[in-house]
C-alpha cells in the first residue's frame, strides 16, 4: 500500500487547512463513537441505598409510638385542641388545603395540610367546617368556635 504524496499539502496553505480540519472532524467523530459504545455497552449502575431514608425510617417509629405517656394520648389531644382555635379554612381538592389556626401564644397564622403546627402537632386534612390534627398518631377534630361561647362577641369589642 502507498501513502499519498503530502508535499503538494504543505506547500499550498488553503489545501493544508482543509486537510486539517477533515482529520480533526474523523478524530472526533471517532471520540463521540467511542463515548456513545461506552454508554451502550457499560453495566448499569448499582445504587446503594441512601442513608438518610433508612434514618428517617427508624425515626417514623418513634413518632408514631411514645413509651412515657402510652396511657394517657386523650389528654394529650384534648390538650392540643384546646390550644388551637380555628379561624378560617381554604379547601382544597385531592386532599390539599389550608387553615387558619390561632395558636397558643395568641398569633394567627396559616398551615397548609401535612404542616407542623407545633412540635409534633400535624395538620392532616382541612374540610368545610373543621380541621384535623394529629399528635403522636392520635387524631382529633378542631371545629369552629360556637357563638354561644362569647368568642365572637370578644372579637368585636375593641
Amino acid at each position: 500500500m502507498r501513502l499519498p504524496d503530502l508535499s503538494n499539502v504543505v506547500a499550498d496553505p488553503q489545501r493544508s487547512l482543509w486537510v486539517g480540519t477533515e482529520i480533526l472532524i474523523v478524530v472526533l467523530l471517532g471520540v463521540q463513537a467511542a463515548r456513545l459504545g461506552w454508554i451502550v455497552l457499560s453495566p448499569a449502575p448499582v445504587s446503594a441505598p441512601s442513608v438518610s431514608a433508612v434514618g428517617e425510617d427508624r425515626l417514623a417509629i418513634l413518632k408514631r409510638f411514645d413509651p412515657f405517656f402510652r396511657a394517657a394520648p386523650e389528654a394529650l389531644t384534648a390538650a392540643t385542641t384546646q390550644a388551637f382555635r380555628l379561624h378560617g379554612v381554604r379547601v382544597g381538592g385531592g386532599g390539599s388545603g389550608s387553615a387558619i389556626l390561632g395558636t397558643p401564644d395568641g398569633l394567627q397564622r396559616s398551615f397548609a395540610v401535612g404542616d407542623e403546627i407545633a412540635p409534633g402537632v400535624r395538620l392532616v386534612s382541612v374540610a368545610e367546617d373543621h380541621v384535623v390534627l394529629a399528635r403522636g398518631g392520635v387524631r382529633s377534630t378542631l371545629h369552629f368556635p360556637s357563638a354561644e361561647s362569647g368568642v365572637l362577641e370578644s372579637m368585636v369589642q375593641p
